[in-house]
This record gives structure tokens, C-alpha cells and sequence, in this order.
């Protein structure tokens, strides 16, 4: 194993198309399922049974990333402020769009099409602003988003390394936890007492996040190859754990899943680095706008799908959803293009001004060069 003398890149394509899978997995996982909640043999949908290992994938890549771009800043406080808005604007600003087009969609359809009303949700105002906030155990009108808690959960642990290295014994204590936590619900000893929220702070998923964490400082520091039958095996792996595991089991899914996931990452890095392999376009333009279609898939099923219903052709939902599956993943890359980047270009160019001089002084000299290229932070920030 040598040590990496080449610089590493600021942005990865390979990161871009693995989100871009991802966010497929996810969709066609839900397509799965809601053609078995309708008694629709699932057809071609029943191979994507795996898909919510998409998750798993995510949130390895999330660890990659966020180590990329934010390693440099480790140990320098001026920029905690930076690094916390940064990764709010990039969760809260389209997530809020997306809430609020769907909850007066939604709305919509109560007023002039009743027999919908299988889509419920409450709009408690409790609830609503624990939805807005990604608050641990939300309940929102976008289902996918109780992974954004978890991805600002990771982004505090890290803001903390940011702050001062002293502050890695927290994520250190919260890790050690999670694996005794493990321990104690695998054997049924209590080594600590169960507390609100106990099973979000010291969920399986943290390790995920680590295995992204420890894979870009390995690939940042040494070089390395990982055997082509390696990269095989995980690819099966993935997709074999994924039809037998219990989405709910979480522990099981960090070995069947995690860590399968966190060798294709490595392999498809390592294939780039070297120069070896180039992704179509279309992949990486998906893999742009992947947090859009993550958060408006599963609406847009169910309201064609029970469109469909509601008229009588269940024998078109299933050719019906593949064809509203290519047009969500077109539609998804339209709204990036013209709204969610503009949106964060704007806030991005805008939002220092309200914040002190110093802040402006630390950050808009770097603003002037990384927007208009697509930073490596807004470009390859995680879900």
C-alpha cells in the first residue's frame, strides 16, 4: 500500500453517480411496495426488493462527502458558522419548497377529489413543525425525510470536530454507545438505561456515516486497489442481504448493506482516480438532482397509481409508474436546473449579508470563485 502523492480531486463523479443509484434504488423500492399494498403482481418492480439499501448507500456517501469537503476546516472555529449554514440551506431549502407544494397538493385533492382521501395527514400544527424541522420520529407528508434527521444528526457530530479536535470524544462517546446499545439488545444485558430519542442517538446508521468517514481518509491518504471480484462480491452481497433483511433490522443491515456499500464506493472511486472509467451524462445530471426525486417519488406514486385505480385500468400501473419513474428522474433534473440551483445560488450570494462583517470577510472571497463553478461543497454535499 503506498501513500497517495497525487492530489485528490475536488469533485468526484463517481460520487454523483452513486447518488444517482441511490436514489433509484429508493424509488423503485417503493414502487415494490406499493404494488404489493394494491395486490399488483409486482413484475419487474420485485427485483428492486433490495432498493432501500439505497438508504444505507446514502448515508455512507454522506460520511465521504461531508469529510471531503470539510476536512480542511477541522480545528478552525471561524468557519463553524459557515459550515452550519451551508449544510441547513442545503437540507431545509428545497425540502421546505417540496413540503409546501405537496401539502397544498395535497390539500387539493381533499377539496375536489374526496374518494383520495387514502393520502392522510393530519397538518396538527405540533406535528407540521416537527415535519419542518426534521425533528427525530417526525411524521411528514414527504415519508423519506426521517433520513434528513439522521444527516443533521451527522453534520452536528462533525461541527464539533470544527470547533476544537478536544470535541471528538463526543462522536467517539456516541459511537461507543451504539455499539454497546447493539450489545446489550443482541444479548439482553442493560449496560444503560433506555431514554427519548435513545434509539435515533445511537442508531446502527452512525456506524454507515463512519464507514464513509474512514473510507475517504483511507482513499485520501494511501493508494490502493480493491480487486475487481471484491467489488462483485459486495454488488451481491448488497442486493442478496437486501432481499432477506428485514428493512426495520437495522443492525443487520450495516453488515448486508453498509459495508457492501462502502466497497462499491471505494471501487468506483479508486476506477476514477486512475482514470479508467467516465459516467454518461445523464447519470451525473440524475445524480444533480437525486435529492429532489428522493423527496418526491413517493407522492407522485401514489396519486398515479391511484388515479389509475380510481378509473379503472390497473392494468396500466404498472407500465404506467415506469413511465412516471423516467419522467419523475426528467422532471427532478428541470427542477434542479431551474429552481433548486438559482434558490441556492441566490441564498448562498445573499444570506452573508444579514451575518457580521467577519463572517462576510471569512466566506465571500471564497464565494466569488466557488459558486459560479459549482463548489465541491454545493455540488457534492450529501441527502
Amino acid at each position: 500500500m503506498l501513500v497517495r502523492s497525487a492530489p485528490f480531486p475536488k469533485t468526484l463523479d463517481s460520487i454523483q453517480a452513486l447518488r444517482a443509484i441511490a436514489a433509484l434504488l429508493v424509488t423503485l423500492f417503493h414502487l415494490y411496495i406499493k404494488m404489493g399494498q394494491i395486490h399488483i403482481p409486482p413484475s419487474v418492480f420485485g427485483y428492486f426488493k433490495a432498493g432501500f439499501g439505497g438508504v444505507d448507500l446514502f448515508f455512507v456517501i454522506s460520511g465521504f462527502v461531508i469529510t471531503h469537503t470539510n476536512a480542511s476546516k477541522i480545528a478552525t472555529p471561524r468557519y463553524l458558522l459557515p459550515y452550519f449554514k451551508k449544510r441547513l440551506v442545503r437540507i431545509y431549502a428545497i425540502y421546505w419548497l417540496v413540503f409546501l407544494l405537496a401539502s397544498v397538493g395535497l390539500l387539493g385533492l381533499h377539496a375536489f377529489a374526496p374518494s383520495l382521501q387514502w393520502i392522510a395527514y393530519s397538518f396538527e400544527p405540533f406535528t407540521t413543525l416537527k415535519a419542518l424541522f426534521l425533528v427525530p420520529a417526525h411524521e411528514s407528508i414527504l415519508p423519506v425525510t426521517w433520513t434528513l434527521s439522521y444527516e443533521l444528526y451527522f453534520y452536528i457530530l462533525f461541527g464539533l470536530m470544527i470547533l476544537s479536535p478536544f470535541l471528538l470524544i463526543i462522536p467517539a462517546l456516541v459511537l461507543a454507545a451504539t455499539v454497546l446499545s447493539g450489545l446489550a439488545r443482541w444479548t439482553g444485558l442493560a449496560f444503560f438505561p433506555e431514554f427519548p430519542f435513545h434509539d435515533f442517538l445511537f442508531s446502527p446508521f452512525n456506524l454507515e456515516f463512519c464507514f464513509g468517514v474512514v473510507g475517504y481518509l483511507a482513499l485520501r491518504r494511501y493508494r490502493f486497489s480493491i480487486p475487481p471480484v471484491l467489488t462483485v462480491v459486495a454488488l451481491l452481497v448488497f442486493f442478496l442481504a437486501g432481499n432477506f433483511i428485514d428493512p426495520a433490522d437495522t443492525w443487520l443491515r450495516i453488515g448486508g448493506l453498509g459495508l457492501p456499500a462502502l466497497v462499491l464506493l471505494l471501487s468506483l472511486v479508486n476506477l476514477e482516480l486512475s482514470g479508467r472509467f467516465q459516467y454518461p451524462d445523464w447519470v451525473l445530471k440524475l445524480g444533480d438532482a437525486s435529492y429532489l426525486l428522493y423527496l418526491i417519488h413517493i407522492p407522485v406514486i401514489m396519486v398515479v397509481t391511484h388515479i389509475l385505480l380510481m378509473k379503472h385500468h390497473s392494468e396500466l400501473v404498472i407500465l404506467g409508474n415506469v413511465v412516471v419513474l423516467v419522467g419523475m428522474s426528467w422532471f427532478s433534473w428541470q427542477l434542479h436546473r431551474w429552481v433548486e440551483k438559482p434558490v441556492l445560488n441566490w441564498i448562498y450570494a445573499y444570506r452573508y449579508r444579514i451575518f457580521g462583517f467577519s463572517y462576510r470577510a471569512v466566506v465571500l472571497a471564497q464565494l466569488r470563485v466557488r459558486i459560479p463553478k459549482q463548489s465541491d461543497d454545493h455540488k457534492m454535499i450529501s441527502h
